[in-house]
């Protein structure tokens, strides 16, 4: 019996009852919103650089993130991503956010049948804790599927 199994409970691990392409679909899900995240930053940062806070932008790195985190946070919520220690702490920031991250999700999946108006970055800045909850969620929806995927590779070598 591998020194491993002795971490596996719920608490510990929510993920260890999925299966492996569920994980892997769970990993790579987290991937994408990383990636992003990533140019989300990328964007805010020129932004500020520029000065121009004003700008009229649609944003489609934050939507993006957004659809994606939106998957996650209802995974969370429907299929024991987190564990219910950790979505007990994340609820008030899952529940607050899932308004806007459908809302950017259906942006990314339904063609609307004219030009819709979208909240420019000066709107997002406006809250920070808007931007902060949506990294709280994503850090800690990575920090359980990579902690799952190590742990599974380091179960894999002991036998």
């Amino acid at each position: 019996m591998s020194a491993h199994q002795d971490t596996s409970d719920e608490m510990d691990r929510p993920l260890t009852a999925v299966s492996s392409d569920r994980l892997v679909c769970l990993l790579r899900h987290w991937t994408w919103a990383d990636a992003a995240r990533a140019a989300f930053d990328r964007e805010l940062a020129e932004l500020r650089d520029d000065g121009n806070l004003v700008a009229d932008r649609p944003f489609g790195a934050y939507c993006h993130w957004c659809a994606l985190l939106c998957a996650l946070s209802e995974a969370a919520l429907d299929h024991a991503l987190l564990s219910s220690t950790e979505l007990a702490d994340l609820r008030h920031d899952i529940e607050g956010s899932l308004p806007g991250l459908r809302a950017c999700r259906e942006l990314l999946v339904v063609i609307p049948t004219s030009v819709e108006r979208h909240a420019n970055v000066i709107e997002l800045l406006r809250d920070p804790e808007t931007l902060d909850r949506l990294r709280r969620l994503h850090d800690r929806y990575g920090d359980v599927v990579r902690k799952e995927q190590m742990l599974r590779e380091v179960d894999s070598l002991d036998h």
